[in-house]
């Protein structure tokens, strides 16, 4: 029983890191940092994002488990700072390693996209999985622009608005409610605007190439 779950894991990396962002999403919004069990809640599903994240990884298990040991010291580091004033930076070098993980996990499931010759179930969960983590790794931006600068964004914003305006700018909606202020904020939305409109378009025309191949 053990050796078959292991083999469908195998054969699909990318279904349980899609679980697990899709989980961080919905709940997100019904979390409110200021209640302990909330919070930990958030950065518990996020640690399991970045362990689903490293298990997409074609590693040995010792290195594996090292990765793991280095997410879970992020995740002690960002808990801490949260109830220790005057400690950001300890949240700063936890969210630079969560943000060092995922880049390289969107990085590797653009390249196997793009190695594979035919569309699986996988293929497809591992593009929507890059998609929303491209909409979390820009959240990730903002929040340590913020940190830096509070006078950042056109409005004081909380973490859900952040997340909010990521995702609005990724999709190119720009409901205009909250707007970047800082120089470097305003250069990372537009850069945020163009890989949410180029990404889709090269995915799919890729996604398409694969399935008119595999008919011929």
């Amino acid at each position: 029983m053990k050796s078959g779950c292991l083999q469908i894991f195998l054969n699909n990396p990318y279904q349980y890191l899609l679980f697990c962002l899709i989980i961080f999403l919905v709940s997100f919004p019904f979390v409110d940092s200021s209640i302990v069990l909330d919070f930990l809640f958030s950065k518990a599903i996020f640690l399991m994002i970045i362990f689903s994240v490293i298990a997409t990884f074609e590693l040995t298990i010792k290195t594996r488990y090292i990765l793991n040991i280095i997410a879970f010291t992020a995740f002690i580091f960002n808990t801490f700072s949260h109830f220790i004033d005057h400690y950001q930076y300890f949240q700063a070098f936890g969210q630079s390693i969560n943000f060092l993980f995922m880049s390289i996990a969107v990085l590797i499931i653009v390249k196997k996209i793009f190695r594979d010759k035919k569309i699986t179930g996988d293929t497809l969960r591992g593009g929507i999985s890059v998609y929303l983590m491209l909409g979390i790794l820009w959240f990730q931006i903002y929040t340590m622009i913020y940190t830096l600068d509070s006078n950042a964004f056109s409005r004081p914003v909380n973490s859900h608005q952040l997340l909010y305006f990521s995702f609005v700018t990724l999709t190119t909606v720009g409901y205009g409610d909250i707007s970047p202020i800082n120089p470097v904020a305003m250069s990372f939305a537009n850069l945020e605007a163009i890989v949410g409109q180029l990404y889709p378009a090269i995915i799919i025309a890729r996604l398409v190439s694969l399935y008119s191949s595999s008919n011929s």
